[in-house]
C-alpha cells in the first residue's frame, strides 16, 4: 500500500485516513469492528463523513444530509428576512 501511494506521489496519513463500510439499509449488521489494521497502519472506522458538501453514511441514507440542508436553509431564510422586510418598505 505504501509503495503504491508513493508511486502516485502520495503519503499515507494514519491520523486523517478513515474507512467506512456502506451496505443496504436492511442488510447492515451491527459490526463492531472499530479499527482496520494494515501492516504498520491502524485506520479508524467512520459512521459518516462529508464529501463535496454531501453527508454520506454507512446506512446509505440521505436523511442526515436532508436534515442538515433544511436546517441551514431555515437559518439563511430567517437571517435574510430582515433584509427582505427593509426592501419592502
Amino acid at each position: 500500500m505504501e509503495n503504491i501511494a508513493r508511486n502516485f506521489g502520495l503519503q499515507i496519513n494514519q491520523e486523517k485516513t478513515k474507512y467506512m463500510i456502506v451496505q443496504r439499509k436492511n442488510s447492515l449488521k451491527q459490526n463492531k469492528i472499530g479499527h482496520l489494521k494494515m501492516k504498520n497502519y491502524k485506520f479508524e472506522r467512520a459512521g459518516n463523513f462529508k464529501y463535496l458538501g454531501v453527508i454520506l453514511n454507512e446506512y446509505n441514507s440521505n436523511q442526515i444530509d436532508l436534515t442538515e440542508r433544511i436546517k441551514y436553509a431555515n437559518i439563511t431564510y430567517f437571517l435574510l428576512q430582515k433584509f427582505f422586510l427593509k426592501i419592502k418598505t
